[in-house]
């Protein structure tokens, strides 16, 4: 289960007009729980005008810097406008460890290896992270980065970026907004975008990993075109920031070709504390249901983008309305989403506490 930490604010650095970085000053004493694998983020917990808000944003530093986020300002967000405005150095900010399965594949691994990212606007935050590792620990690894924005004013983490950029370090940016010297980098990436991108550097389509982060019709065009040019889906990961708006069929949940229909009397333990209630099988999820309790379950984005409201099912079945976060074996596993989650049998067990 999440649990929460102050730290003070170290630096805040203006990225772009609409974005900025935010360092924080992890205490020694929690180093362990703060450890993290490139491509992982952390869950934010802030008052904005008396209301509890929570939101995740992705690490975009390496693991030997000091632990930073980028926020770029989203229309009406509560938090991200609130971050961008009125945060100051040496406030405290209350900081869930780091987690999530869009992650560096083989960190600790010395053989040589090739990734592949596709990164649009703030969703390069993530990949920005693995880029610094691949540069400073994988010398004979190389790492091939297409970052799409509206222009070159749009560019978050610019110039660490450049700085990054040697043997092992490849970075084409691609404009919707602004022309580029080459046609092939105009333009929004599309599935037909993203095959001529990937066809025109056709010695990575071998990569032992692809990583997709930013909207949603860029993540799934991309991940269709290296589907179409035979890539192992299994090497494909991507990353959701906001819910998506088009969702997936899972297969999985069709198959279980569950029959239940009515109520369901749930359990769920969360610090130690169980408290039962009923709940239809088409009424709130299992998340909101118990926060109705009054339950202090974690959660963050409520749209199974982010891995927060995580929970282990160790009774009964359930159903879930979508899943972007979890990986096969962790839902094989019995772990589930609880934003997304619906009981599927009689009696259901959640522990948050797994």
């Amino acid at each position: 289960m999440a649990q929460f930490y102050s730290f003070k604010v170290n630096q805040i650095k203006r990225e772009t007009h609409d974005s900025v970085s935010i360092s924080f000053d992890i205490d020694s004493k929690y180093s362990e729980e703060f450890k993290y694998i490139p491509g992982q983020y952390i869950t934010i917990r802030v008052g904005v005008n008396g209301e509890d808000c929570r939101r995740s944003y992705s690490i975009s530093s390496s693991r030997n810097e000091k632990l930073t986020i980028g926020i770029k300002k989203v229309p009406g967000g509560k938090v991200s406008n609130f971050m961008n405005e009125k945060l100051n150095i040496g406030d405290l900010v209350e900081i869930s460890a780091p987690q999530g399965n869009f992650k560096l594949e083989n960190i600790d691994s010395k053989n040589t290896r090739k990734f592949v990212a596709f990164a649009a606007g703030s969703g390069i935050t993530p990949v920005l992270s693995m880029l610094k590792e691949v540069s400073q620990n994988e010398i004979n690894s190389e790492f091939l980065l297409f970052y799409s924005n509206k222009t070159s004013k749009d560019v978050m983490f610019k110039d660490e970026i450049d700085d990054l950029k040697n043997q092992n370090i490849s970075t084409r940016f691609i404009f919707t907004r602004e022309n580029s010297d080459l046609e092939l980098y105009n333009g929004r990436i599309n599935e037909s975008k993203a095959l001529e991108l990937i066809k025109s550097e056709m010695s990575f389509l071998n990569a032992d990993a692809f990583y997709i982060c930013g909207p949603e019709e860029m993540i799934f065009s991309t991940k269709s075109a290296l589907e179409s040019l035979g890539v192992n889906n299994e090497k494909i990961k991507f990353e959701l920031f906001t819910a998506p708006v088009k969702k997936i069929e899972d297969s999985k949940e069709e198959s279980l070709n569950i029959d239940f229909d009515g109520n369901s009397k749930i359990t769920v333990i969360c610090d130690d504390e169980e408290v039962e209630f009923d709940l239809n099988k088409d009424g709130d999820s299992i998340l909101d249901a118990a926060m109705e309790q009054d339950l202090d379950v974690p959660f963050s984005c409520k749209g199974a983008v982010c891995c927060t409201c995580k929970a282990k099912i160790t009774n009964g079945k359930v159903t879930m309305d979508a899943n972007y976060a979890l990986s096969d074996q962790e839902v094989e596993d019995g772990y589930i989403l609880a934003c997304q989650a619906h009981p599927a049998t009689e009696s259901v067990t959640v522990d948050f506490d797994f």
